[in-house]
Formats: structure tokens, C-alpha cells, sequence
């Protein structure tokens, strides 16, 4: 996978300065840079994470000198927005200060635990129908979904993400919606997974928006087969130290259905639509839920 790759020389007896950098491609997600201050003696990092979930960053440095504390490498789970992540002194005396590094991003925060008996709604109005389908995906399970209307509902709650940036990871180095015909909706959860939903169709949701679970996303075109693709990952510690290979996990989720009650979906089958308070509050604060209750 591609990495950037920063230089910066600095030689203090000479008073002479190299600073190199590669160009930065603008549809990455997070941007990383760093400004040197000489009067303080301190070059400080920054994150600008332009989407609108966590990502996770990690940096190579390599031929250290003449800084305190800068070590080979570092990660961190970085916010939205632009923030100062690190900064290092110089030595004091030093006469040579020098370092190179690489960087790569990640979507997703691996400190995350996902919740896997979370009971996800179907992504259609309560009492409808649709048939599901298990279908072969290489970055792991899928499902697909006839559906009986046009509309898709929300299956979970959480906040849109932008799939028209990119980062390294498998999924995301080109784009992370890199299909040329069909529409993509990612959402990010509470509990660091994703649900991603791809569709022939309008997105009636925009990127940061938060949604809610059973709130309407997106109207679809039902004269395509499969009219909606939907998979649930999370960004997988256990993969983060391989060189290659994905670095999301997909899971089985379980959903809440009319007739087989909480059950993970089999290939094949029809099933009708449930959303009830309980599966509401899976996700809501302790004051959230109190409001709800009291409603009642």
C-alpha cells in the first residue's frame, strides 16, 4: 500500500535548511503535517480529518536525531477536524537535527470493541417484507436484499460518513464508494462499526448527518436484482501490523424480524420488518432512554 513519504534536514552550524514532501493527495480523508518552529525549537503534527468518523493514523519515523522523545513509530485514533497531535524539542545542543517519515490512515478506531449481539432493524418500514440473500464478497460477508418498496430504512443509527474520500486500507484506497453505477452510504456507530449500504438509487441523507435507527435513507430503483447490498465491519486490531491485506473485519449481524424474532438472516428467506423501543435504546445515553420510557 502506498505511504507518504516526508524528509526534513536541518543543519544548525550552516544555517542551511532542506525541507522536502511529496504532494498530498486531496481526496485522503486525513491529512498529516508539521510545521517546524525554530525560534521555540519544536516541530509540532498535525491531523486534519476531513469525514466525519474516526480514523486511525500511524508514523514511521526513521533516522531520528537532535529531537527529545521522537520515536520509531506512533499511533493514533484521530477526531474530525484539524488538531496538533504531537510535538518535539529540539536537544538541547544539538548542532544536527534530522528525520524522515512515513504515514498511512486507516478508517475506523481500533479501541473500539463492536458490539455483536447488537439487534440491527431490517432496512424497510415495520410489517414489510423483503428476502435476503447471502452473496460472495472478497472483503468478507454481505448480504443483499429484495425489497417490496422503494424506500430503505436505517438498520442502526449513526452518523454518514463521506465515501467520495479515500484512505490506505483495501477498501478505501481508491474511494470508499468506487462502484461507478450504484450509490454507497457508510455510517458510522456508536461502537466503532460500520454499516455500509450499497443501492442502484438517491440518497436522501447527506454526509455528516446523524440518522436514526428506522429513519428513511434513500429511495431505490426496484427494477434492479438485489435492489440493496448491506454489510456491517469494523477496523480490526489483529490486522493492523500486516504489510498487506484488509484491515476491516465484516461480522453476521443479528436482526429483529416479525416472524423469526432476533435471528441472523439465511440465504433465501422472507422476512418482515420490526422496530420497537427496545431496539431504539440499544444505542441511546441513560438520559435518552429516560426520556423514552417516560413517554410511555
Amino acid at each position: 500500500m502506498e505511504k507518504h513519504i516526508y524528509l526534513l534536514i536541518i543543519l544548525l552550524s550552516f544555517g542551511y535548511k532542506i525541507l522536502a514532501q511529496t504532494y498530498e493527495d486531496p481526496n485522503n480523508a486525513v491529512h498529516f503535517s508539521h510545521e517546524f518552529d525554530q525560534s521555540q525549537g519544536r516541530i509540532n503534527f498535525y491531523s486534519d480529518n476531513r469525514d466525519f468518523c474516526d480514523y486511525y493514523l500511524y508514523i514511521f519515523f526513521k533516522n531520528a536525531e537532535g529531537f527529545e522523545g521522537m520515536p520509531s513509530r506512533k499511533w493514533i485514533t484521530v477526531t474530525r477536524g484539524r488538531q496538533q497531535i504531537l510535538t518535539y524539542r529540539v536537544k538541547a545542543g544539538a548542532t544536527r537535527y534530522s528525520y524522515n517519515y512515513q504515514f498511512v490512515t486507516y478508517r475506523g478506531d481500533y479501541s473500539k470493541k463492536p458490539n455483536i449481539d447488537f439487534v440491527y432493524s431490517l432496512p424497510i418500514a415495520a410489517k414489510e417484507a423483503l428476502t435476503a440473500w447471502i452473496v460472495e464478497n472478497p472483503e468478507g460477508y454481505q448480504l443483499a436484499f429484495d425489497l417490496s418498496a422503494d424506500t430503505i430504512y436505517a438498520c442502526r443509527s449513526g452518523v454518514m460518513c463521506n465515501d467520495n474520500l479515500k484512505d490506505f486500507t483495501a477498501k478505501g484506497y481508491k474511494h470508499f464508494n468506487n462502484n461507478r453505477t450504484r450509490s454507497q452510504i457508510t455510517l458510522y456507530h456508536s461502537d466503532g462499526s460500520f454499516g455500509e449500504y450499497v443501492f442502484e438509487g438517491k440518497s436522501l441523507v447527506y454526509p455528516g448527518e446523524k440518522v436514526k435507527m428506522g429513519s428513511q435513507i434513500a429511495v431505490v430503483d426496484r427494477t434492479s436484482q438485489h435492489a440493496l447490498r448491506f454489510s456491517v465491519y469494523f477496523l480490526d486490531k489483529n490486522k493492523l501490523n500486516n504489510e498487506i491485506g484488509n484491515k476491516h473485519t465484516h461480522f453476521r449481524p443479528f436482526f429483529q424480524t416479525v416472524n423469526e424474532g432476533k435471528t441472523r438472516l439465511e440465504d433465501g428467506k422472507t422476512y418482515l420488518g420490526e422496530c420497537t423501543d427496545e431496539m431504539l435504546m440499544q444505542d441511546m445515553s441513560k438520559r435518552e432512554k429516560k426520556n423514552v420510557l417516560n413517554k410511555r
